[in-house]
């Protein structure tokens, strides 16, 4: 797998919006770009909020940007992570991305047999709090269903 394809991105798509039906319980918004953070395929699931699609979209976009899940990406910006030196995290990038880059777990990457990022997946709409499962979760139903 080198380039994902519209099949690719559907069959992602179906696979994540199994696991927020049947596992999660919620609707959820699902996008699924290329190597370039170009949209593939996106779907908002009847029911999930009107944000979540732009979410879904732009988590995908910033696993593009940084060559890194979002889950990562969150952690640059979290409190407890900072460093002891002035500067030695990621709050500065809160304000770059013309305000496309996302900080929130949910952009899985999709990587090629040469563990290349070829793409990714972003979810947005699962509560925090489901238990075990999340956006990031619902993301990586759609990634693993592209290698069965």
């Amino acid at each position: 797998m080198t380039e994902i394809t519209l099949e690719m991105a559907r069959k992602a798509l179906r696979a994540s919006r199994r696991w927020a039906k049947d596992i999660a319980g919620v609707p959820c918004s699902i996008a699924v770009v290329d190597k370039s953070g170009i949209v593939v395929a996106a779907e908002r699931m009847d029911g999930a909020g009107a944000a979540t699609i732009d979410i879904a979209i732009e988590k995908a976009w910033s696993v593009i940007s940084f060559q890194m899940p979002t889950l990562l990406l969150a952690r640059m910006i979290d409190p407890r992570f900072i460093g002891q030196q002035l500067g030695d995290h990621g709050m500065g990038l809160v304000t770059k991305g013309k305000g496309r880059l996302t900080f929130i777990a949910g952009g899985v990457p999709i990587l090629s047999e040469d563990a290349e990022i070829i793409g990714a997946v972003g979810c947005s709409g699962v509560p925090s709090g489901v238990g075990d499962i999340s956006d990031t979760s619902v993301a990586q139903a759609g990634v693993s269903a592209l290698f069965d």
